[in-house]
């Protein structure tokens, strides 16, 4: 159980986490402009502020490393992060993608697919700069705020608090028309089908690193697609659904592979599912 001092932190991120990005978004919501790319990367890291206020106003900076479960992060430990991200997501990706064919769904050129696999190998790298933002509050404070729920409960849990964070920034899109409205609702039921298995990568490794570079893997089984925004609604719910079940058996996996074997600097705390 954590102590009461750690769940007010927790709670205080949260809600100051809402508030911040509730706030980077209304001037767009009330202006009909577009979000910038610029604004969307740095509203990532608005999770990370909330944590870090929160953390050195309730417990103090001592508290920071283990919280935001940054150790180990040694070279090897990054890499074998990487490698394990990849691992676990393009599978995920690719079989959602594939199962849109059975619906008339169609994939982009191979040689299309082809070039895009250093954007991936590369993009990974760059955009966990920003994802690490998100990640330390999400998987790391506050999976660690709700770990004695068990994993499913405290994993889906945080995953339905991650999404309703994300509501400003969807309903802003769908304001200004970047967003249909079933683009609106797949993407951000999606983010609660994704979060079980950034906490099991989490808690496989017993470090941050896994779910952060996981997290910044810069593709959706969509994009596959040769064309998902005119294909209709079915090829299109079939992938989403399909992405959502193929996330959640990811997690599965993961964690059924974990728990038996958890690192050390996870199971001096590890509570049961």
């Amino acid at each position: 159980m954590p102590s009461s001092s750690e769940s007010r932190a927790a709670v205080v991120a949260v809600v100051t986490a809402f508030v911040l990005m509730t706030a980077l978004c209304v001037p767009f919501l009330l202006t009909d402009h577009d979000v910038p790319t610029a604004v969307v990367l740095a509203g990532r890291y608005v999770p990370a502020l909330a944590s870090l206020v929160a953390i050195l106003a309730v417990l103090g900076r001592g508290h920071l490393v283990r919280l935001w479960r940054l150790r180990p992060a040694s070279p090897r430990e990054l890499f074998a992060s990487y490698g394990l991200a990849l691992a676990v997501m393009v599978p995920a990706l690719v079989a959602p993608a594939l199962a849109g064919l059975a619906v008339g769904a169609e994939l982009k050129p191979a040689g299309v697919l082809l070039a895009a696999v250093p954007m991936i190998v590369l993009g990974t790298v760059l955009f966990a700069l920003s994802t690490f933002g998100e990640e330390v509050l999400w998987r790391g404070q506050l999976q660690t705020a709700l770990r004695h729920l068990g994993f499913w409960r405290s994993s889906l849990l945080v995953g339905v608090i991650w999404m309703v964070w994300h509501l400003p920034l969807h309903l802003t899109y769908l304001s200004v028309g970047a967003l249909t409205g079933e683009q609106v609702v797949a993407s951000t039921l999606g983010i609660a089908a994704w979060a079980p298995l950034l906490a099991a990568l989490v808690e496989r490794r017993g470090t941050i690193w896994p779910a952060v570079l996981a997290h910044a893997v810069p593709l959706s089984s969509l994009q596959l697609l040769a064309d998902p925004s005119v294909q209709g609604p079915v090829p299109f719910w079939t992938v989403t659904v399909a992405s959502w079940v193929a996330l959640l058996v990811a997690a599965l996996v993961v964690w059924d592979r974990g728990s038996a074997a958890v690192p050390s600097t996870v199971s001096q705390t590890a509570t049961s599912r």
